[in-house]
């Protein structure tokens, strides 16, 4: 399968792994395991460890901030038909805790994918099919068990020919 064109889809098992040997080492030095890569999702899991966690035995911030960041590009790069792209901003609010040993599924979606600007909601949920064991959390309530936290990830796409006029401009001799 070429990777040309934005009607990719990779699922885990496929022979094929079509992003070289590693998305990041960092995703890698958390155990990141992507499950599924297209152009209306991307979706993978890893469980939070030492790795991932901060002082108090939970997934650190930055690690979800990471994950969107992520995540979200990789999806917007495939959307775009493997344009390059930056990330313009990302937010993230962390809705309850996630403690070492959970495992947790992030999944990207697409909210609007324009010719320049793509935003990507990125989700990260735990695993488990019941949530009763997560930390009770009395002063709020999310409308979806088990959502740890919630992205978002505005990203340019950026000319196909940026390196060819970054050259250019360092030739053109200054006016001032």
């Amino acid at each position: 399968m070429g990777i040309s064109h934005n009607n990719l889809e990779w699922k885990k098992g496929d022979s094929k792994y079509p992003f070289g040997s590693s998305l990041s080492p960092v995703l890698d030095f958390i155990g990141f395991e992507l499950e599924k890569a297209s152009a209306t999702s991307i979706e993978g899991r890893f469980v939070v460890s030492e790795r991932s966690a901060q002082s108090y035995g939970v997934l650190h911030g930055g690690i979800s901030a990471f994950l969107a960041e992520s995540l979200g590009s990789l999806g917007a790069i495939i959307a775009s038909g493997f344009q390059q792209v930056a990330g313009v901003e990302v937010s993230t609010s962390h809705l309850q805790p996630a403690p070492v040993g959970m495992e947790i599924e992030v999944k990207a979606t697409p909210i609007h994918i324009g010719r320049r600007l793509q935003v990507w909601e990125v989700k990260l949920i735990s695993a488990k099919s019941s949530h009763n064991d997560l930390p009770k959390q009395d002063s709020s309530k999310t409308s979806e068990p088990g959502l740890i936290a919630l992205s978002k990830l505005t990203a340019s796409v950026l000319s196909s020919n940026l390196a060819a006029k970054s050259q250019d401009a360092k030739r053109i001799p200054s006016r001032l």
